[in-house]
């Protein structure tokens, strides 16, 4: 997978990456950027789509903002590009460090539960030409988000389904990506509603 993934990168780890980040008052995506994209591609987008699902993504705009940069990182995995990039204006972009760290502290017991279910296996899905095709889906995905987010919820479809195949990239799950595709149907199924 372009941007190699660190071995024992776990969903708890992410959180709490970004949650003992800088002292500034706002999280901006350019600090999800450089603090989780040297990780590789998989943990950037599974930390872009649990900004969208969790409470954080209450806040007007954050679904599409994370939908959109969601789609921007995916195209250069797709690409081949070795680190993610976002436009300066994306970058600025940010919601509160209060709210996310709030946010973190109340789904930890969750994310570690997580991290003990997840291990290697089913690896054809996540090596290869695999992650290529799977960076394609997260295109599709991720700009299913903006038109959603008039739905309460609806962008957490297609931003449950990134989470859930990143973070079976990132643990070299192919069991997770089989997962992810439930929450994606459900997300074309919600999109073709809304434009039909």
């Amino acid at each position: 997978m372009a941007g190699p993934v660190e071995r024992g990168t776990t969903l708890t780890t992410l959180l709490e990456i970004l949650e003992s980040g800088s002292d500034s008052e706002q999280l901006t995506l350019g600090e999800v950027l450089t603090t989780i994209g040297e990780r590789g591609y998989a943990p950037l987008t599974l930390m872009l789509a649990l900004i969208a699902i969790l409470p954080t993504g209450a806040v007007p705009g954050v679904p599409t903002v994370c939908g959109i940069s969601i789609a921007l990182v995916s195209i250069q995995l797709v690409f081949g590009k070795r680190y993610p990039w976002l436009p300066k204006k994306m970058r600025a972009m940010s919601i509160s460090r209060t709210r996310y760290t709030k946010v973190a502290e109340r789904v930890r017991p969750w994310t570690r539960r997580i991290d003990r279910l997840v291990s290697p296996r089913l690896h054809w899905l996540v090596e290869g030409a695999a992650t290529r095709a799977l960076g394609m889906l997260f295109v599709v995905l991720a700009l299913c988000m903006p038109p959603l987010e008039i739905l309460p919820f609806a962008a957490a479809a297609p931003g449950g389904a990134v989470a859930l195949i990143s973070l079976g990239l990132a643990g070299r799950d192919g069991l997770w990506v089989l997962l992810g595709l439930l929450p994606a149907a459900l997300g074309g199924w919600l999109v073709y509603g809304l434009v039909t």
